[in-house]
């Protein structure tokens, strides 16, 4: 995300900068909670709404869908911006319990909207406050937002049950917490600058211009992430794990993919492992999915689900620094956005083909292995940005 020069505005109380620090902390966080809860509940809103696979994925795919154009709809006052994603995230969240199958989607719909505007504002906002130290803040949010994610599939649990009564209650929950930081913030965030724009009517879309290996990267990347966060508790669970294993399928997903991303933030790792993430790492990654298919007993289930995290956790960062070598317009964005909603989609679709959750999940083992192909190649070109 291209960072821009904060504008000049009356300096603020010390305890007034901690408040708002908390406040927008606390937020970037429930962001991480609130786009777990889906794939941790995944199980129990199959047979809430008695959803076929195919349904299911198209469930995801408007929720990720939704979350893109959230990110394209962030702009005007920031301020604003923020507090119009927590609302509707928050009236997302309050309908989502009393939806009915048909009305679920209208509400994954809002519910995702509120998510993408409430992320996307929240860190153009700071990477504005932090126009200098701006690299160290995106990794704090990061950092943030994975715990909140790691966090969010245990809250559904209640005695070590997973019971639909207690999820409504977390859900509506989640919808007051969002609805109280939708109030908090545009009663308290004042005089912040307003966006600027970073591209004019002249701008061209250049997104052409890069490989198409750099492409399929980022399209798949968003992709496996999604895939793989929201289907793993469906398939621990069809397994015929324990509810352990079913809630810690995801949440040593987003372990890994936290913990990627904290060895990613040091500067020295991140120069030396540069190569090898278009390589290895993606190959980890393609083997990791294959050995969820064949080998789905506890405790591999978790180290598989762990390695598929931490592989992917720094992909995404890092395709976006090459691939705006060759454009830096939002129509990246875009593109992530379209691969985090087509592949759950297509996972599911392929399930319900199938009559089998394993056979859909080659859907994300595939675009794994695209990618490793892809990041061979893109290693390999000399002309590549990759290379000092």
């Amino acid at each position: 995300m291209p960072s821009t020069a904060a504008q000049p505005h009356q300096p603020q109380p010390a305890t007034d900068s901690l408040y708002r620090h908390t406040l927008l902390y606390a937020t970037f966080t429930a962001t991480g909670v609130a786009l777990a809860l889906p794939g941790a509940l995944m199980p129990w809103l199959l047979a809430h709404w008695a959803m076929r696979d195919s349904q299911a994925g198209l469930f995801l795919f408007l929720f990720f869908f939704a979350s893109t154009g959230g990110a394209m709809l962030s702009r005007g006052s920031l301020t604003a911006s923020i507090a119009r994603g927590t609302a509707c995230t928050a009236l997302g969240a309050a309908l989502l319990p009393f939806a009915s199958r048909s009305t679920s989607y209208l509400a994954i719909v809002l519910y995702g909207l509120g998510l993408g505007i409430t992320m996307t504002s929240t860190s153009l906002l700071q990477s504005r406050r932090y126009s200098a130290d701006c690299a160290p803040e995106m990794t704090r949010l990061n950092l943030l937002w994975a715990i909140g994610a790691c966090t969010g599939p245990w809250l559904v649990l209640h005695d070590g049950v997973l019971d639909g009564t207690h999820a409504q209650h977390v859900l509506l929950a989640l919808a007051l917490a969002f609805g109280l930081f939708s109030i908090l913030v545009i009663s308290f965030e004042t005089n912040i600058p307003a966006p600027i724009r970073t591209h004019t009517k002249a701008s061209r879309f250049t997104l052409l211009a890069a490989p198409f290996p750099l492409l399929l990267l980022i399209f798949c990347a968003t992709g496996v992430e999604s895939s793989a966060g929201s289907w793993l508790a469906t398939y621990a669970h069809r397994s015929g794990e324990s509810l352990g294993i079913t809630i810690g399928a995801p949440t040593c997903f987003w372990a890994g993919l936290l913990a990627s991303r904290i060895l990613q933030s040091s500067s020295r790792i991140s120069r030396i492992a540069r190569q090898s993430l278009l390589t290895w790492n993606l190959v980890a990654m393609t083997a990791a999915l294959t050995g969820l298919i064949f080998f789905h007993e506890g405790l591999l289930m978790l180290t598989a689900a762990f390695i598929v995290g931490f592989a992917a956790g720094p992909m995404y960062p890092l395709l976006l620094a090459l691939i705006f070598e060759y454009d830096s317009s939002n129509m990246i964005f875009v593109l992530a956005g379209l691969g985090a909603a087509a592949l759950p989609f297509l996972t599911g679709t392929l399930s319900t083909a199938a009559n089998s959750l394993r056979s859909g999940l080659l859907i994300p083992a595939a675009a794994a292995a695209a990618m490793a192909i892809a990041g061979w190649s893109t290693s390999r070109n000399p002309k590549s940005p990759t290379y000092p």
